[in-house]
């Protein structure tokens, strides 16, 4: 479990990276494009363009990741394989494309009044977006089953985000106006889609062939089969997490410019989802060893150990970034016209944290026996989602679309935990998850009430970032004080041992 925690460690710096250049992406963009409405619908095309492409990829991605393993020593399946994969997503994207263009009227008819003029004006983007959103996810899948994560990873929130702050630097210069800023934004995807796609040629039996004869019949429906299962299970936990994000411009009657503040927050909150992405790859296959071996003392231990070192990090985040929202409001935007996220983060940081409480259920469902069971749960919970979107958010706005995205989590994280516990007796927590809990506390009081020493600073930002400074260091040094004190994880110990000795992080 040590080396898993020095690894996971390592992997954090990477991934922290990539969500600084976000982090830049949307603060250059919600101070150089004033208007939130415009802002907001920058967003919706994003949105939109992720969610269709994860309908129309028919579970491409998850056969092409899963079967080119498994015929790796057959070239002519391989090859036909990767057609089926590139092309089957084509067709579904073209019929919708048909469709799209075809109920037009009635599609712009969906949002509010206001916001029509906006998507009239670039209706036609979103097809084209959704499918290089579509093939960068593919493309991306075959990496990894190349091994080859980090390139697809490097393209993703390295390259795609530099790009991305380039063109809104150019659009803040007057060198592009929105249109161009529009177009840009969809067509910067044929970059790195380009250069995974060259990547991916140079891989083995990266190629079409046309010989469909090379499968059975049988081969054929097992591959639909599972196609088809992982796509539904995939569709469902997507619309779970981007449900929210999507209906708000439908029925709130603010449209776009609720959006904007929504997306913002939004983005905020995925902060807290780094020491879940940094600590996943290297606890899941130690996990999957576990079960492999029928040692179930040691898969236990290791659900509980794992639940406290995401836990650790996930709170430090949650609390700098909660204590720092009036730091964020003075910076984001034009001062105080996002203060509406603030109370969003709120919410949707309650729906985060017992997400994050609660361990790795997913995987421990995705492992056994049971990983159906966490398929029909989530179409449950999303059509429940639905529900209290379409009530909450006409009454509510943001704050019903938060409370939606926060009760609906809660209730899957509690089915699943109280599922597991039944059927395999296993638990996150322990009296290590109160120590954590107790060695939290005071951080988050220095952090609340600390008062603020640069409010008198003229510039607004060397203020915020001043107060930030000192109240973020603060709540660190009082966190890690307790942790050391407290000792809640014996991984953190080895892990701090290690660094003392060695005198480097990693």
């Amino acid at each position: 479990m040590g080396i898993v925690f020095r690894q996971s460690v390592k992997t954090s710096v990477v991934v922290v990276g990539g969500a600084m250049l976000g982090a830049l992406v949307i603060w250059l963009s919600t101070k150089y494009i004033a208007n939130k409405q415009e802002f907001g619908f920058t967003r919706n095309l994003t949105n939109n363009a992720v969610l269709l492409s994860q309908m129309l990829m028919l579970g491409a991605n998850s056969s092409l990741f899963m079967y080119v393993h498994k015929y790796e020593n057959d070239s002519g399946k391989r090859r036909v394989l990767v057609t089926l994969s590139l092309v089957v997503p084509l067709l579904a994207a073209i019929i919708f494309s048909a469709f799209y263009f075809i109920y037009r009227d009635q599609i712009l008819q969906l949002f509010q009044p206001v916001d029509r003029v906006l998507m009239s004006r670039y209706f036609a983007w979103l097809p084209l977006f959704t499918i290089l959103f579509l093939y960068m996810t593919i493309l991306e899948q075959y990496l990894g089953s190349q091994m080859k994560v980090a390139v697809a990873a490097f393209m993703r929130e390295i390259l795609l985000r530099i790009l991305n702050i380039l063109l809104i630097v150019a659009y803040a210069f007057g060198y592009v106006n929105f249109d161009i800023l529009i177009a840009g934004t969809v067509l910067l995807y044929l970059v790195p889609l380009l250069i995974i796609w060259s990547i991916c040629r140079k891989t083995k039996d990266f190629s079409f062939s046309m010989d469909f004869k090379a499968f059975t019949r049988s081969e054929y429906k097992e591959m639909g089969h599972f196609a088809w299962f992982h796509y539904l299970l995939s569709m469902s936990i997507t619309l779970m997490t981007a449900l929210d994000a999507n209906l708000l411009p439908l029925y709130d009657k603010d449209g776009f410019n609720s959006l904007a503040v929504y997306a913002v927050a939004a983005y905020l909150i995925s902060f807290l989802q780094i020491p879940l992405k940094a600590f996943l790859p290297a606890t899941f296959s130690v996990l999957t060893k576990a079960f492999t071996d029928n040692d179930m003392p040691r898969a236990k231990d290791f659900f509980k150990r794992s639940s406290i070192n995401l836990l650790i990090p996930t709170l430090a985040i949650a609390f700098i970034l909660c204590c720092n929202l009036d730091n964020a409001v003075a910076v984001i935007g034009n001062q105080k016209n996002y203060s509406g996220m603030s109370d969003v983060v709120f919410i949707l940081t309650l729906g985060q944290l017992v997400n994050i409480v609660t361990g790795m259920n997913d995987q421990i469902l995705s492992i056994t026996n049971y990983y159906k069971f966490s398929f029909y749960v989530s179409v449950i919970i999303s059509l429940l989602l639905y529900v209290l979107l379409r009530t909450m958010i006409p009454r509510y706005g943001i704050y019903g679309a938060a409370w939606s995205n926060t009760a609906t989590l809660v209730l899957f994280n509690v089915v699943k935990l109280i599922f597991i516990h039944r059927k395999l007796g296993m638990l996150p927590f322990s009296m290590r998850t109160l120590r954590v809990i107790l060695a939290a506390l005071p951080a988050l009081a220095v952090g609340y009430f600390l008062p603020r020493f640069f409010g008198t600073l003229s510039n607004v930002y060397l203020s915020a970032m001043a107060d930030a400074a000192v109240r973020s260091i603060a709540i660190v040094v009082v966190y890690v004080a307790m942790l050391l004190w407290l000792k809640p994880s014996a991984d953190l110990e080895e892990y701090l041992a290690t660094v003392r000795k060695n005198k480097r992080l990693f």
